[in-house]
């Protein structure tokens, strides 16, 4: 039974959710303030509280969506605790009520100043509740709104810390380090990694809807592939996949920043272009793989230009 409450709250997702959150805050946010001696608001403790919230709602969602799914994931993934019994009905709902009531604990242990975690992660419940009850049935509006939910999880990471953070600074020193890192460095970096974040997840939603078709067809769940069939659908996920590729090489945060873009062109985009020619080849599992690295590659960015480089090029 604890490995499945453990599988259910997909650990492998959510430690994705955690090392985005971490990266941002220790080696991208930290390392360039560091430049101007700058000290974070929110202490390590606090910022841990909140990541801790995001864990919780994001794995709240992931069980009540095997909860709505229990009869349609006995045929897509059978492997997994609710279709396979070992979590009954009730024991799903007392294990998303729990991780519900953590997520807003951990939401107020992490407040520094206003209630900004509490509101976001009744939004994130909200959503992630609407998504499994209602959304995910409905064509391209559920693959969307997860799709948004995860690109916002860097922009929640510059909200939480920095706005306070540059209000600490001294008013003669503030417009010159405002517009240096806050306008020209943070938000520009923080747009393209949503972008980026967007765009890989809304094809990783896609292809799982390709994956989960013999399931969702007989419970009648409208996906895209659901209605347009499995070719097109992958001829759509692929032409996503290209116009995500494209974005990223000729993005205009790389310009005059050679060493950022060939990363990104030789880590991340090898491994778009592979999943766009899988999913052409309507080779859905390898395509799948793909995006995961792809997103792998985008978050180590931050790592290894921290300890190879010691700063950033972007």
């Amino acid at each position: 039974m604890i490995i499945g409450l453990v599988k259910t709250i997909r650990p492998i997702n959510l430690l994705i959710m955690v090392f985005t959150m971490l990266f941002l805050r220790y080696f991208y946010f930290k390392t360039n303030l560091d430049l101007f001696a700058i000290q974070l608001a929110a202490s390590d403790l606090e910022y841990i509280w909140l990541v801790l919230s995001i864990v919780a709602a994001a794995g709240a969602g992931y069980v009540i969506n095997d909860l709505f799914d229990q009869e349609s994931d006995k045929i897509n993934h059978p492997d997994r605790a609710a279709a396979m019994g070992v979590l009954n009905r009730k024991q799903l709902i007392l294990y998303y009520t729990a991780l519900l009531v953590l997520s807003f604990t951990f939401a107020s242990l992490s407040m520094h100043s206003g209630a900004l975690p509490i509101a976001i992660t009744a939004f994130f419940n909200v959503v992630l509740f609407l998504y499994s009850y209602r959304l995910k049935k409905l064509p391209f509006v559920g693959n969307i709104v997860v799709s948004g939910a995860i690109a916002f999880l860097p922009a929640y990471a510059l909200l939480y810390d920095i706005p306070l953070t540059f209000y600490r600074i001294p008013t003669d020193q503030y417009e010159q380090i405002s517009k240096v890192i806050l306008e020209e460095k943070f938000n520009d970096f923080i747009f393209f990694f949503m972008e980026m974040a967007f765009f890989i997840n809304l094809v990783r939603e896609l292809t799982k809807d390709i994956l989960d078709l013999n399931g969702d067809s007989k419970m009648n769940v409208k996906t895209i592939p659901a209605i347009y069939g499995e070719v097109r659908s992958a001829r759509f996920a692929a032409i996503l996949t290209a116009v995500a590729t494209i974005i990223m090489i000729t993005h205009p945060i790389f310009n005059d920043h050679l060493l950022s873009r060939s990363y990104f062109i030789g880590a991340t985009g090898t491994f778009l272009v592979l999943s766009m020619i899988s999913l052409w080849r309507s080779n859905f599992n390898k395509a799948s793989v793909s995006l995961k690295i792809a997103m792998f590659t985008a978050l180590m960015y931050m790592p290894v230009f921290h300890f190879v480089f010691g700063h950033y090029d972007i």
